[in-house]
This record gives C-alpha cells, sequence and structure tokens, in this order.
C-alpha cells in the first residue's frame, strides 16, 4: 500500500518563513503560526507527492528547554489530527539539539518497517541526508520541501539526495506564518512588562506581552474548577505570589517560547498578570 508520511523541522519552517517575509530571521516571539493553516497545506503538498496514497501522519519537530512544557502553538500541534509532536531539545543559547537524529531515526525506522512508500521532508538541514540515503535502500521515495530561496536556505547535497524537490513561495509561507510589526521601546508602567535594555529579546515589549499571556492562558485552562479555586485562595492569602507549583512550570514554558530566562521585574510583571488572568 502506498502511504506517505511527512516530517517537519519546525525551527526551519520558523526561521526562513520569518526571512522570506521580513528579510531576515526573526525571534520567536515576533511570529505568530496558524497551525491548522500549515498542517492542511502540507496534506496538500503529501497528495501531490504521492497522489495514490495514504496519509500516515504529520511528524512535527521542535525544541523544548530541559524542565519546560509545549507552549500553545506546540500543544495546537500535539492535539490535531493525523500529526504527532516530537521534542528535542533547547540548550541555554536558544539552539535546537537532538531535532535531526529525531527525524532520521523516525524515518529510518518507518522505512525499515515498511509503514511508508513516500517521505515529505521540511528541512535544510545536511544532517537529514543520511535519513534520506538509508529510507531510500528500503524503497522510500523522499521528497523534499522548501522555502524561498529553498537552494539557499537547504543544503545542496540534501537536494541533491531527495527524489524530488519543491518549493513554498512567499504567497504560500504568508498563508500561515505572520511576523508581527518590531514595537518601539515602551513604558514598563504603560505595558505591565519591565523590558531590560540591551537583553536580546528588548526590541518588542508587545511581543513578549504575547508570549507571556499565552502561556498563562495554556496554564490556567489546564485547571478544573477544583484546582482553580483552590490556587485563587491560595493567591488571596499570598496576593503577590503565584503558587510554586504553577509558577515554575510556566516561567519554564515562558523561556522556551522566547529563549531566555525572564528578568526579575519581567517575572514580577509576569506573576502580576497570572494573578489577573486567575481572577478574570
Amino acid at each position: 500500500m502506498l502511504q506517505i508520511a511527512v516530517f517537519v523541522d519546525a525551527g526551519y519552517v520558523y526561521a526562513q518563513g520569518s526571512a522570506l517575509i521580513a528579510g531576515q530571521k526573526q525571534p520567536r516571539t515576533a511570529i505568530a503560526l496558524n497551525v491548522q493553516e500549515i498542517l492542511a497545506r502540507l496534506r496538500k503538498v503529501a497528495e501531490d507527492a504521492c497522489p495514490d496514497g495514504r496519509m500516515l501522519r504529520t511528524y512535527w519537530y521542535d525544541g523544548l528547554l530541559r524542565g519546560g512544557r509545549p507552549n500553545s502553538e506546540q500543544s495546537e500541534v500535539a492535539n490535531a489530527p493525523l500529526s504527532k509532536l516530537r521534542l528535542g531539545m533547547v540548550n541555554s543559547k536558544g539552539e535546537q539539539k537532538g531535532v535531526d537524529s529525531l527525524i532520521v531515526t523516525d524515518l529510518i525506522d518507518l522505512a525499515r518497517n515498511r509503514v511508508i512508500s513516500d517521505a515529505l521532508i521540511v528541512s535544510g538541514d545536511e544532517d537529514i541526508r543520511i535519513g534520506v540515503q538509508v529510507a531510500q535502500t528500503f524503497g522510500v521515495q523522499v521528497h523534499l520541501l522548501g522555502i524561498k530561496p529553498a537552494r539557499g536556505s537547504q543544503s545542496p547535497d540534501l537536494i541533491q539526495e531527495a527524489d524530488t524537490h519543491r518549493e513554498w513561495t512567499e504567497d504560500d509561507v504568508n498563508a500561515f506564518l505572520v511576523v508581527r510589526p518590531s514595537a518601539p521601546a515602551a513604558d514598563p508602567a504603560n505595558v505591565g512588562v519591565a523590558l531590560q535594555a540591551g537583553t536580546a529579546a528588548a526590541e518588542e515589549a508587545g511581543a513578549l506581552e504575547a508570549a507571556i499571556d499565552a502561556e498563562i492562558e495554556v496554564t490556567i485552562a489546564q485547571l478544573d474548577g477544583t484546582k482553580r479555586e483552590s490556587v485563587r485562595a491560595a493567591v488571596r492569602a499570598t496576593p503577590d505570589r503565584v503558587p510554586p507549583e504553577l509558577d515554575r512550570p510556566t516561567l519554564a514554558s515562558i523561556r522556551n517560547r522566547v529563549g531566555r530566562d525572564l528578568t526579575d521585574p519581567e517575572r514580577k510583571a509576569f506573576r502580576a498578570r497570572f494573578i489577573r488572568a486567575l481572577s478574570k
């Protein structure tokens, strides 16, 4: 039976997609991804690559800080039909580690077990090439999808190794990825988040606020009615303190999303926003 799986390096999508739209790579805090739209478009490319085949699923590979929790976009991928979230690590410098090896391992395992006849890969990394070579020895046809200019954003050897090569244009990327406009330096008293001048994330107070609010929303949404009332009672007892079992994981998720630890003033502002959101 013909069957195709899709393998997506999310770091490549964010980096090259934002570079195509904005002229240079943007931090994650400046990017909004329409998860449902990109999954639908990946499915369409897979259908074009293997028109008589069955779609197995989309494997989505991204990084997560040690001790962190998936952010809202990663959680949406994990809960989408026919998709599987696979997480490597993000180190203290914001670099993804282990993602390429996950892609290679999954690709080879599915090929060796004769689960797939075709594979669609969205990545530009040379390290994927060995997985492509091994999968092909099991009869799998490998289709590579890049983001314009693909020949500038993908390894030439990887392109050469693939059986077919496709490219997403600016119109394609604009359909699922938005780069938020840069915000001017903001007064912390007005925006509620104090950004420390000179740090890597100081350029976008509005984007940092959005990241913080998104992770607060995810944390609170996971509380059932009884737990939420318990947390509210704890906050009433200590009004300036978020319970540690919620404080630490949420801060870790924010760190994963923005690529750095919050400063002391930012953590204080985060806790104030958390308590306000909890009282709604």
